[in-house]
């Protein structure tokens, strides 16, 4: 019987569609109908009463199913409906289809058809069950369309869906995420569709959640999108009902404005969010909200709730499948509870031996905070801590009445409602576990900015979100007014966090807008005069929490200024230069420092190494005490530690720590990197002193406008200037705040007079080139147009002359392989030197062709040494000694701190040989273009002169095709190049190994050169530009690319010359950085002693000399 049912409705449904596509209309609105009727006909049949409630597209390419099906009033799934004939095969969906699919595939029960292909899909990426009807074309076929076998399985199967039981958190994500993401994605387009209506003359005050919206921003993010508002909203109600769900409210019976009363008791934050966003909702929010509810109403809390890190990776896990590139942003990564544990154990150890508090955190005088507490995993591990010394101090029964105690004295600030929520969760649960009572008020935990004024007035809100200011008002009272003993966590980080600091980065009456008395940021506190080209890093998010932390504890509260700050986060504040003055804060406001290294293999670990397998980061725990009895005038004494090995190795002995023994003291001048002195290393001059100004390179901030060969630059710029539509001409520009289709700028020095028109507007014209220094030994070509260029450091393309070099150096990054510096004659990228993690540059030559030394230098070197020699002898000295991978190697500990040191000789005869060598070296570094000296072999422009021609790489087989791979051919001595296949396709050779496998700074100059000119290039993309490449091989790079194997070649065959130069060197006499000042050299101290000199301009000069004054 249900055959033949099932048969007539299909055929029904046949005359209906046959009827509907004959008529105007788009062909997708002509099934809709038509489907409708079939599906609820099946339901109806079978004795299910079936509604589906049509989606509204509020936008042309709306990401909304068409259909969402109710059963008996349950949500059971979704319909999504193409034209007719379209293919169902995903893989050949594109756009906006493509896009859809990615945001709808994962949901628990949707159907995708053309009204005869119908795919059932269950959460996955593949069809659960595929049906057909046939019977020919849907405009023809009419009442003989007729239903395969699989038809009725299909639709009776996608009706009678139910919530499958979720038992584990892996489940319990990869349910939820794809419903909270599709509710976003309608209130973003339910946000469009308001503003369009009130541009239309629609009341404003009557668009529900515009007004939300609103609210939203005054309480939590003043500047958030409407994106980050609808991120927030369906968080909110995701996790209100998780939260629910953990205090066994039945979803599926109880309305949500009764269960956000049932939550109110102990959670009424959550509770007053869940009324007011879900109250007046109408329409087709209803049907994702009510799946939702069922979906999570079907969560088996006890089976999901195995262990203590359950919580722990709940969130960060949800955030992965929901929005992997919001959880990169926000810096969600969980801190294993193996870290975090021994952080409270030493911070403990620290209120006991340092401020006298011997019961520790059970000591009532002691109040503490994590400012950003994600999930609450401090927070617990500190009741988990308390409770396991209690129970064994004092017997099982004491542990409740403790536990309520303590938690009145713990207090959490955290932002995303998400990971607030699942704080709320693990709270619960915890104190559920000790039989303990939460404290009198509820627990300390507040959604709230941390970094926001404390003083500021909170906006009074009417709406419901009236709970979440008033958890504002009471975190300003607690930022204001309560003495903190103990600030603990891990701070999220983002780099370029200009404006996300508040009160920290802007001060207090810059936040408030009050233009009478602009009160100094406090950030400014980790300032240092003369350092600022550097402090741009003090921008990231992770600092503003130091300096929050910072001040809470120290400075808050007159009265009580003890207390402990113990954060893990990156670990450049350890020994960049850019954190001199955060440093020198930490030095004399604390007492004692103890900085635990986690991360000392450098950045990029191996994963296996890694604290955090998913962040790259050199990462490291600083604990600072300031005592009662502070020592105004006295630095703190910093300890350091490094911890060495794998993962659990690093835990093993993390969990080993105290803070009595086995530390080395870090340095003591208060600017000075948190690392240990390194003996004589100290005591270098610093490369960067030795010369005066410095400089960052050319940074374009988009990718396109370098290139291998000037054809494929002077494509990419044809392609830009052509495009006559606005829009996609911005894309392919790939605009920036200070480079866009509107930008007139003048012109690089030197090159050119400026054009009078913007890009928007200009006229086809030939695109200036420039040959560049791209990355280290490798020459490049860049569009030599600042309208391009986002920042060009135009002083750099002032000082070219014949006679400039331009010194490369890693400065703020440890180095462990490769030459310590790197030479060009070429203008260099920013990231010159190792093509990531940026850098400095060091010019040879000021703009107005002076040397650029410290002054004095040459003159001390003769006074103290007796060492005669001009700037060039001097940089060559430099190369021979530290351009080598023995010099790395030697002070491979000593460059954790990063800066290049040079050991300078008193020896003459020393010192004339690393002259020479370095002579070499730096010609060779600049392709022949500087220090040539044909008597010694160094013909101008040509890499091979002096070397004899069986030692020099020859193009050995020619490249016919775009190469695919690169590989070294142990057997014959060779570097081979591959096509897709793995044949042959170049071959160079004699080159050693040891050539192949050179490297600066861990980056393969042979594999980097490669990367940039093979078949389908690597690097960072930013522009469809880019993608634009050759398409044969040029006779050209043939050439270059045996260059580079003969520069190679030469510079590893004198690294054993420089390595014994070396150890000889360092054996003898030395002079140090404080003898050469005694000898009247004036090292660079302030930002006025690193600025260049200019070139006077012609029409400044007094061309009438002194006698006419």
């Amino acid at each position: 019987m249900l055959d033949a049912k099932i048969s007539q409705l299909v055929a029904d449904y046949g005359v209906e569609v046959k009827a509907k596509l004959a008529g105007a209309g788009e062909p997708e609105e002509a099934l809709r109908v038509p489907i409708e009727h079939l599906i609820t006909g099946v339901g109806e049949f079978g004795g299910k009463q079936t509604i589906l409630d049509g989606e509204a597209h509020l936008t042309e390419l709306s990401s909304r199913p068409d259909f969402a099906v109710r059963v008996r009033g349950a949500v059971v799934g979704y319909i999504e409906v193409k034209k007719a004939g379209m293919s169902l095969d995903p893989s050949t969906f594109k756009g906006h289809n493509r896009d859809q699919w990615h945001r709808l595939k994962d949901l628990p029960n949707l159907i995708y058809t053309n009204g005869t292909e119908w795919r059932l899909y269950r959460g996955e990426g593949h069809p659960a069950l595929v049906a057909q009807l046939a019977g020919g074309p849907l405009d023809v076929a009419g009442s003989a369309l007729t239903p395969d076998s699989n038809f009725a399985h299909l639709v009776t199967d996608f009706l009678n869906w139910h919530p499958i039981p979720i038992k584990s958190v892996s489940k319990l994500v990869s349910s939820i995420a794809p419903i909270t993401r599709m509710l976003r994605t309608k209130v973003i387009e339910q946000l469009a569709f308001e503003t369009a209506k009130v541009a239309l003359g629609a009341p404003k005050h009557e668009q529900l959640f515009m007004g939300l919206a609103s609210d939203w921003r005054s309480l939590l993010f003043p500047d958030a999108s409407d994106e980050v508002f609808a991120d927030g909203y369906a968080q909110t109600v995701t996790f209100a009902l998780l939260l629910a769900r953990t205090e066994k409210i039945d979803l599926e019976s109880t309305s949500l404005y009764e269960v956000g009363q049932q939550l109110g008791a102990d959670h009424s934050l959550m509770g007053k969010a869940l009324q007011l966003l879900t109250n007046d909702v109408k329409g087709d929010f209803v049907p994702t909200i009510d799946l939702l509810r069922r979906v999570i109403g079907a969560v088996q809390w006890d089976a999901v709730r195995k262990n203590k890190d359950t919580y722990l990776h709940l969130y960060e896990n949800f955030l992965a499948e929901y929005d992997p590139e919001l959880r990169k942003a926000t810096g969600t990564y969980y801190t294993p509870h193996e870290v975090v544990d021994q952080m409270v154990r030493l911070a403990e150890e620290a209120l006991v031996t340092k401020l006298g508090k011997p019961k520790g955190f059970l000591d009532p005088s002691v109040t503490t905070i994590d400012p950003a507490m994600g999930t609450g995993t401090f927070l617990h591990s500190i009741i988990e801590h308390v409770a396991e010394k209690v129970e064994h101090t004092e017997g099982p029964g004491a542990v409740p009445g403790t536990i309520t105690e303590l938690a009145s004295r713990l207090i959490g600030f955290e932002l995303q409602l998400g990971s607030y929520t699942v704080a709320e969760l693990r709270t619960t649960d915890l104190l559920r576990s000790y039989k303990a009572n939460p404290p009198k008020g509820g627990m300390r935990m507040f959604v709230a900015d941390t970094l926001s004024d404390p003083e500021a007035d909170v906006t009074a809100i009417s709406s419901g979100l009236a709970a979440i200011s008033e958890s504002k008002r009471q975190a300003n009272r607690i930022k204001a007014d309560v003495p903190v003993t103990v600030v603990i966590g891990n701070p999220p980080y983002a780099e370029r966090a200009e404006g996300m600091g508040g009160w920290i980065e802007k001060g207090s009456a810059a936040t408030r807008n009050d233009k009478k008395a602009v009160a100094k940021a406090k950030l400014d506190d980790f300032r240092m005069p003369g350092n600022g080209l550097t402090e741009y890093v003090l921008k990231n998010l992770y600092i503003y929490f130091w300096r929050w932390a910072t001040w809470k504890v120290f400075e808050s509260i007159p009265a009580d200024q003890a207390g402990i700050v113990c954060f893990i986060s990156t670990a450049g504040y350890l020994r960049g230069p850019g954190f001199k003055g955060m440093r020198s804060y930490l030095r004399r406001e604390a007492d004692d420092g103890w900085i635990i290294d986690l991360t000392p293999e450098g950045q990029t670990p191996d994963v296996p190494t890694r604290i955090f397998p998913g962040v790259r980061q050199q990462l490291a725990i600083g604990i600072f005490v300031r005592r009662p009895d502070h020592r105004a005038n006295t630095p703190a004494v910093i300890h350091y530690r490094a911890l060495h090995g794998k993962q659990a190795e690093k835990f093993k002995a993390l969990a080993a720590l105290d803070l009595r023994s086995g530390w080395e003291r870090a340095r003591d001048g208060l600017t000075d990197p948190l690392t240990p002195a390194a003996g004589a290393w100290d005591e270098f001059p610093a490369f960067g002193d030795l010369v005066m100004w410095v400089a960052p390179g050319v940074k374009p901030n988009r990718t396109w406008v370098y290139g291998p060969s000037a054809e494929i630059l002077a494509t990419r710029w044809a392609r830009l200037l052509n495009e006559t539509d606005l829009g996609e001409k911005a894309r392919l520009m790939r605009e920036t705040d200070s480079t866009n289709l509107r930008s007139k700028k003048q012109p690089l020095p030197g090159r050119g007079p400026a054009s009078d028109a913007d890009l928007a507007s200009q006229a086809f014209r030939t695109a200036p080139l420039e040959r560049v220094a791209y990355r280290s030994l490798d020459r490049q070509y860049v569009i030599a147009d600042a309208r391009v260029i986002h920042r060009p450091s135009p002083d750099i393309w002032a000082a070219t002359s014949g006679h400039q070099v331009f010194v490369s150096e890693q400065h703020s990054k440890p180095l462990s392989d490769g030459p310590a510096l790197t030479f060009s004659s070429l203008i260099p990228d920013m990231d010159h030197f190792k093509g990531s993690e940026g850098g400095r540059t060091l010019p040879l030559l000021h703009p107005d062709g002076t040397p650029n030394l410290a002054p004095g230098l040459l003159e001390g070197l003769a006074a103290e040494a007796s060492i005669q020699a001009d700037h060039e002898d001097l940089l060559a000295y430099v190369a021979g000694v530290v351009a080598h991978p023995a010099f790395t190697a030697a002070f491979v500990d000593e460059l954790t701190t990063p800066g290049v040191r040079v050991p300078i000789t008193r020896d003459a005869a020393l010192w004339q040989k690393a002259v020479e060598l370095g002579r070499e070296v730096i010609w060779l570094h600049t392709y022949a273009e500087r220090y040539v000296d044909p008597a010694a072999g160094r013909e101008a422009g040509n890499v091979r002169s002096g070397w004899p021609l069986d030692a020099q790489p020859k193009s050995l087989e020619a490249v016919t095709t775009m190469p695919v791979k690169l590989q070294y051919d142990d057997v014959r001595g060779q570097v081979v190049f591959t096509n897709d296949d793995g044949g042959r396709n170049g071959a160079w050779g004699p080159v050693p190994r040891e050539v192949f496998e050179y490297t600066v700074g861990g980056m393969n100059v042979i594999g980097s050169w490669f990367k940039y000119r093979k078949k389908n290039p690597g690097g960072k993309k930013t522009s469809p530009l880019d993608d634009i490449h050759v398409d044969e091989w040029p006779h050209e790079w043939t050439l270059e690319f045996t260059e580079l194997l003969t520069v190679l070649t030469r510079l590893v065959s004198l690294e054993p010359a420089q390595a014994e130069l070396l150890e000889q060197i360092i054996a003898g006499s030395l002079v140090t950085k404080d003898e050469l000042a005694g000898a009247g050299v004036k090292w660079p101290e302030t930002r006025d002693d690193r600025k260049p000199r200019r070139k006077v301009a012609a029409d400044t000069l007094d061309i009438f000399g002194d006698d006419s004054r």
